[in-house]
């Protein structure tokens, strides 16, 4: 792959726009982002948050390709040599997070590095405690997020996801450690060091 160029895909980006890769959420600020003065208008009239109006004039959500992981992606089989995401899959129930999984799988190049970045169950379930229940719930779940697509709705440690990954058919998974393996970029792409890093080889 040294001496191609590479097709990389960033799943879930939604504002960590990264250089060299195609960054894809399913936001619907990329739509936003493609009327003119319609960001100025929503932070005018108290709808668009200063930070957000910011990053439309940065241009920051013209960097991003509107892609629903639920549905089959805009991409041919083997047309991918990475996939990233972060904080992504969790957002997903069980059923749709594997249909991700395999689409991934579907559009990786023989060879394809797929790297994802989880909470870690392990570690949020080390850190219940029993005098704040609903705090952990709260936590666990992202209930104060309005949206559906932003709380959580399933969460994995490497046993199960690693699993998950196997049955959908990568037949080398592993896990890492923050902005090491053998995703391209890594050092760039990774940004929570507290996450469950996991990667899978086509």
């Amino acid at each position: 792959m040294a001496n191609q160029t590479l097709t990389k895909l960033h799943i879930g980006c939604f504002d960590h726009v990264l250089p060299g890769w195609i960054n894809t959420d399913i936001t619907p600020r990329v739509f936003l982002s493609r009327v003119p003065c319609l960001a100025w208008l929503l932070f005018k009239i108290g709808l668009l948050p200063q930070q957000r109006y910011s990053q439309h004039r940065q241009g920051v959500f013209r960097n991003v390709r509107y892609m629903n992981v639920a549905r089959r992606f805009p991409y041919a089989d083997g047309a991918i040599d990475y996939v990233y995401s972060s904080h992504m899959l969790e957002h997903l129930y069980p059923a749709q997070a594997v249909f991700c999984l395999s689409e991934i799988y579907r559009v990786l190049n023989t060879g394809g590095v797929n790297r994802i970045a989880v909470p870690d169950l392990d570690k949020t379930v080390a850190s219940y405690n029993r005098q704040s229940p609903d705090q952990f719930l709260k936590s666990i779940f992202e209930v104060k997020q309005k949206n559906q697509k932003n709380q959580h709705h399933w969460h994995y440690n490497e046993i199960s996801l690693t699993r998950i990954l196997r049955e959908v058919g990568f037949h080398e998974v592993y896990r890492c450690q923050f902005q090491q393996g053998h995703c391209a970029d890594v050092t760039l792409v990774d940004m929570r060091p507290q996450s469950l890093f996991m990667e899978a080889v086509k």
